[in-house]
């Protein structure tokens, strides 16, 4: 999603669980990254939760730099949202 400061926001990166460790994840963020820098963004953020560290070690496989966390109920239970911010975007 387009923010403001050229900045990007992915939302809803999820993959059934049938789907992962098979390296789709690793191809889908290829992808956005690819997009990222066709677009012309200058940096990209998302969030999770402490619940996903096979996909925080994605997104700092990528760069992207633990920035916020908070407490939160939002799910339906209580856990750490985590924001993760990317500030350079290499260009293809």
């Amino acid at each position: 999603m387009h923010r403001e400061n050229n900045t990007a926001q992915l939302r809803y990166f999820y993959l059934d669980p049938e789907y992962r460790g098979i390296g789709l994840g690793r191809k889908l963020m290829n992808l956005y990254m690819a997009f990222l820098s066709e677009a012309g963004y200058s940096a990209s953020y998302l969030w999770t939760t402490h619940e996903l560290p096979a996909a925080a070690h994605l997104y700092m496989s990528y760069g992207f730099e633990l920035t916020e966390e908070k407490d939160s109920t939002a799910f339906g239970k209580p856990l750490k949202e985590q924001r993760y911010d990317l500030r350079r975007i290499s260009k293809r």
